[in-house]
C-alpha cells in the first residue's frame, strides 16, 4: 500500500471545518414550525423549539474526550443551534452506565442523541428505547452495531490503521532492513473500531516482506495490559529479535515502551501508536515513540454537532456533512469519514505546532527541556 502523502491527508482532514462552516444555522432554525417549548418527547423531533440533545461519551481516561471532544462540541452546537440544550454524559468505561445515561436523556425528552459507545453491541439497547421516543441517534467515532442509526461520524479506521503501520515500516526500510519481526498490539476488539483498525495494519504488513512474530488485543486499550503483553513477546522472541511495535493507541504504546526499557532493550525498536496525546509527544522528543497517529478531533467534534443540529431540526444531514457510508452490521449508515495523519519528528511542528494543537511550551517541561533543545524545538 502506498501512503497517502501527509500534507493531503491534512487538507482532507481539514476540509470539513471550511466547507461544513457555513450550513445548518437554518436547519436548526426555531426548531420547526407550529412547535412548542416542550422537550417532553411526545411531539415531533421537528417541532421542538428548544430541542435537547444529548452528547454521551465512553470514558475519561483517555484524554481526548474530555479535554477535545466535549468542549469543541459544545461550543458548535451553541453556534450551529442556539435554541439546542446540551446535556453531557460520560460513560467513565462503563456499559451499563452509558446505556442508563441515555434512558436518562430520554426520559428528559432529548431529541437526539450522540453516543460514542462504550460497547458497540450493548448500545444498541439505546437506540431501540430512542426510537420508541421518535428521537434520532447518531454514532460518534464508533459504530453502533446493527441498530440503523441515523449517521455516524467517525475515522476511517481502516486507514487509521494503514498509516500507522505504513509510518513503522517506512522507518524499517528507512534503517536498511527489509524483513523483520514486528509485534502487534491491537485495540479491545469490544471496541467497533478495532477490527478495521487492525485489518487496516494487516493489509501494509501483510504484503510487506515483515513478520507479525507476535500480535494481541488488548483489553480496554490499557497501558497495563499491553505492558503484560508486549512482556510475553519479549520472553516469545527474545529482545534483540523484535524490529519493531505497532500499537493501536498511544496509552499502548507507553506500555510497550515500559516493558521494553524493563527488560533493557537497547537499542530500542521503533514504536507507533496514536491520538498524538501530550505525554506521546514528549515521549517521541525524548527518543521513545517513533510515530502517532494524529486524530483531528475537533474537526470531528464540529461535524457531529453540526449533524446535530441537523438532525435536532427534523433534518437529514446532508451536503458538505456527507461523503460516506459506514457498514453497522446491518445496514449502510450516512456518514462522514474523516482521515488521519502519521505524525513523527518530520513533521511534528508542522502538523502540531503550527496548527495551535500544542505549544512548545506546553512539550517542552523541565523533563524534556534538554530533549527540546537537542530537537531543535528550543
Amino acid at each position: 500500500m502506498n501512503p497517502i502523502s501527509h500534507s493531503r491527508r491534512r487538507r482532507m482532514a481539514v476540509v470539513g471545518v471550511a466547507s461544513a462552516g457555513a450550513l445548518l444555522l437554518a436547519s436548526c432554525g426555531e426548531g420547526g414550525s407550529g412547535g412548542t417549548d416542550d422537550s417532553s418527547g411526545s411531539s415531533s423531533v421537528g417541532a421542538k423549539k428548544n430541542p435537547i440533545v444529548a452528547f454521551l461519551l465512553p470514558e475519561n481516561a483517555t484524554a481526548r474526550y474530555e479535554a477535545r471532544d466535549k468542549p469543541t462540541f459544545e461550543k458548535q452546537l451553541a453556534e450551529s443551534c442556539p435554541k439546542c440544550q446540551l446535556r453531557y454524559y460520560n460513560a467513565a468505561g462503563d456499559a451499563g452506565k452509558q446505556l442508563s445515561q441515555a434512558e436518562s436523556a430520554l426520559t428528559e425528552g432529548a431529541s437526539v442523541l450522540v453516543i460514542d459507545p462504550v460497547d458497540s453491541n450493548a448500545a444498541g439497547a439505546a437506540v431501540t428505547s430512542a426510537r420508541k421516543q421518535g428521537a434520532k441517534v447518531m454514532s460518534y467515532d464508533r459504530v453502533i452495531y446493527n441498530a440503523g442509526v441515523d449517521y455516524a461520524v467517525k475515522f476511517d479506521n481502516v486507514q487509521q490503521g494503514a498509516v500507522g503501520m505504513q509510518s513503522l515500516l517506512d522507518k524499517l526500510k528507512k534503517d536498511g532492513k527489509t524483513s523483520g519481526n514486528v509485534v502487534m498490539m491491537n485495540g479491545d476488539p469490544v471496541d467497533s473500531g478495532a477490527k478495521p483498525e487492525k485489518d487496516g495494519a494487516h493489509s501494509v504488513i501483510d504484503k510487506s516482506g515483515f513478520t507479525v512474530a507476535a500480535e494481541y488485543d488488548t483489553k480496554g486499550w490499557s497501558a497495563a495490559n499491553a505492558q503484560n503483553q508486549m512482556q510475553q513477546a519479549i520472553t516469545k522472541l527474545g529482545a534483540s529479535d523484535i524490529d519493531g511495535v505497532y500499537a493501536g493507541n498511544d496509552g499502548m504504546a507507553t506500555g510497550v515502551i515500559a516493558a521494553l526499557k524493563s527488560a533493557g532493550v537497547k537499542p530500542m525498536p521503533p514504536v507507533t501508536g496514536l491520538d498524538t496525546q501530550l505525554d506521546a509527544i514528549q515521549n517521541m522528543v525524548a527518543g521513545d515513540l517513533y510515530e502517532s497517529t494524529y486524530l483531528p478531533v475537533e474537526t470531528e467534534a464540529q461535524i457531529g454537532a453540526k449533524a446535530a443540529a441537523a438532525l435536532a431540526g427534523g433534518e437529514k444531514p446532508s451536503g458538505e456533512l456527507l461523503n460516506g457510508t459506514v457498514d453497522d452490521g446491518a445496514q449502510k449508515v450516512p456518514a462522514y469519514l474523516l482521515e488521519s495523519i502519521a505524525v513523527t519528528m518530520e513533521n511534528m511542528k508542522e502538523v502540531l505546532i503550527d496548527s495551535g494543537y500544542l505549544t512548545v511550551d506546553q512539550i517542552c517541561t523541565a523533563d524534556y527541556e534538554k530533549a527540546c533543545v537537542k530537537a531543535g524545538l528550543r
